[in-house]
């Protein structure tokens, strides 16, 4: 029990000591355990709304341990997922490897760019299947949690082990316009999972089985996080905690939160906190998602002429809040060898971008076009990190048709609402407002 008194005399070395409050004590660790298990807080509350349901839908949503695919080109009323994008069709699966190894078959895509990033409870991205990672040609794979010792079949032909028993598959294939979205479907009509072995009976769903709190399945998954007070959010990170194991590096870290009844062992128990502990959990809630949301506005990560832009993404090591503020703002991203995604929100000078004041331009010299082994393009997003809402075009890039260059060879992409006279093909809408641009880079050269 700490004492009432701020300070007190250490009468051997004469220093003083600082005592902190049940209340203190219990806040601050709250806001730590907070910001580091956000990001699997996120994926675990996705993970309970995209499986909760009978078979796969055209959002991608399907069982646990089973594909689905997005089954058309993303537009801006899609919500679900944050900083999406109109350069590839979206696959999505969710792994409950608890329930055994899970094999994964993927067709030839006869050289179209795909990838299916392999994901853990943590957003860590440990793995890779795809054009860049294992080739474009039809193959099986064998995705394993961390306790696995089973045999792999004959004919798989690469086992990869999952730190965690969640992992989250996104798929991404290549799309070239709303005329291709058609041979995209054939592709992803083939990437199947099935567990080995078989079960022998039906499981209970993955979120029955957990018994997590309810969620509101009409809102967002963000929305639903950000949105639950301290008893809600912590008990998700407990159940969550009790079937994925943290990296031994950050073990000692984790073991600190037993103060305000998280473990490993026995999840959240709210029953061993007074009431002192209690009210600091309560406050570090929105403590805790405020210094996050303050992160993800941040520039992050490597700074260049007023792009940032990560070569840390989905590898985070220790840094907690950096992990949370990507995963508030875009969730799933990909690692610096896969893709690349610079950003900006700001002009030469450092003011915001703002289209209600000024019209914007970007010009690259000639043969000074992004460095990409598959392809690049640029999006903008409104300030809440959605497509700004329009009929024209969402994105430009490499596989633009309608973009010319200039008379030099050099090419010139224009932010602004209007169109630009003359220049309508290399032109990016731009809404009445702030707004922010993210120049991806798939498969960057070194």
């Amino acid at each position: 029990m700490a004492c009432n008194n701020d300070k007190k005399q250490n009468k051997e070395s004469g220093t003083k000591t600082i005592e902190i409050s049940e209340e203190e004590h219990a806040f601050k660790t709250a806001v730590d355990a907070y910001i580091w298990a956000y990001p699997m807080v996120s994926i675990g509350v996705t993970c309970a709304m995209a499986t909760d349901v009978p078979k796969p839908l055209p959002n991608a949503f399907a069982p646990i341990n089973t594909f689905g695919s997005v089954a058309k080109l993303f537009t801006s009323e899609d919500t679900d997922v944050v900083s999406s994008n109109v350069d590839t069709q979206y696959s999505s699966a969710f792994l409950d490897l608890t329930q055994g190894a899970v094999e994964i078959s993927v067709p030839a895509t006869n050289g179209r760019y795909y990838s299916m990033m392999l994901m853990d409870a943590y957003s860590n991205v440990f793995d890779y299947i795809g054009s860049r990672a294992t080739g474009t040609d039809a193959g099986k794979y064998l995705i394993v949690g961390p306790d696995w010792n089973g045999e792999t079949p004959s004919d798989v032909l690469k086992v990869f082990k999952a730190p965690t028993n969640l992992v989250w598959v996104i798929g991404r294939t290549l799309v070239d316009g709303q005329d291709d979205v058609a041979n995209v479907r054939k592709i992803q009509a083939q990437y199947l999972a099935k567990v080995i072995p078989p079960a022998t009976a039906s499981p209970a769903s993955w979120s029955e089985r957990n018994n997590f709190p309810a969620i509101d399945k009409t809102k967002p998954p963000v929305v639903n996080v950000n949105t639950m007070d301290w008893k809600t959010y912590f008990t998700w990170v407990g159940k969550l905690m009790m079937e994925n194991p943290v990296p031994k590096s950050q073990q000692s870290y984790v073991d600190n939160f037993k103060s305000i009844g998280l473990s490993f062992e026995n999840g959240f128990e709210p029953s061993k906190l007074n009431s002192e502990q209690q009210k600091g959990l309560e406050r570090a809630v929105a403590e805790a998602l405020k210094q996050i949301e303050a992160a993800a506005k941040k520039k992050t990560g490597t700074i260049h002429e007023g792009w940032f832009y990560s070569l840390k993404a989905g590898v985070w090591g220790d840094d907690y809040l950096y992990r949370a503020a990507i995963a508030y703002r875009s969730l799933g991203q990909n690692i610096p060898a896969e893709a690349v995604y610079m950003n900006t929100t700001e002009d030469k000078e450092g003011n915001l971008l703002d289209a209600s004041k000024n019209n914007y331009q970007i010009t690259f010299a000639k043969g000074q076009l992004p460095p990409v082994d598959a392809f690049w393009s640029m999006t903008m997003y409104t300030d809440n990190n959605f497509f700004v809402p329009n009929s024209k075009r969402l994105a430009i890039g490499n596989r633009t048709k309608s973009m010319k260059p200039n008379k030099d060879g050099s090419l010139t992409i224009y932010f602004q609402k209007e169109a630009p006279k003359g220049k309508e093909g290399n032109w990016l809408p731009a809404p009445d407002g702030n707004f922010r641009v993210s120049l991806r880079l798939y498969v960057p050269k070194e």
